[in-house]
């Protein structure tokens, strides 16, 4: 009995300092392209990088609460980031341009997870609160 307490404290111990950690070395990235629209958002701890023009010339940053990243932290969670490149698309426009393709990349501890391709505005449900919440901010800049 007494293991098994260790064991517990232990994993609850683990999970709050990997939550912790994230705060600071987490970075998103969601794009959707398609031949007549860009837009783009990078996310890290304190900030948000906008953009919708390919060249990147103009940038819009939006400053993000600490309530507004706990949010992102905490979704972020909800997804096995290892299975991140397997989600399947519920939909498939973007194949002849019905949708733009969206595209989410999450970046931690210098490690690269990559979404497979999905219909900008349909993303697979694994990722979908997610990638509505990043599209919010990028609309909003307040919302939380």
């Amino acid at each position: 009995m007494k293991k098994m307490l260790i064991l517990f404290v232990t994993l609850i111990v683990g999970q709050t300092v990997i939550s912790q950690e994230k705060l600071t070395d987490l970075k998103l990235e969601y794009q959707a392209i398609s031949r007549g629209s860009f837009e783009k958002m990078t996310l890290t701890k304190d900030v948000m990088f906008y953009s919708d023009d390919r060249g990147k010339k103009t940038t819009a940053t939006v400053n993000l609460s600490e309530k507004q990243w706990d949010k992102v932290n905490r979704l972020v969670n909800q997804i096995k980031l290892k299975e991140l490149p397997y989600l399947k698309a519920p939909s498939d426009k973007r194949k002849y341009d019905g949708a733009a393709h969206g595209q989410l990349k999450i970046t931690f501890k210098d490690r690269v997870y990559e979404s497979s391709g999905f219909d900008h505005g349909n993303p697979p449900l694994e990722i979908k609160n997610l990638v509505d919440y990043i599209i919010s901010l990028s609309q909003s800049g307040k919302k939380d």
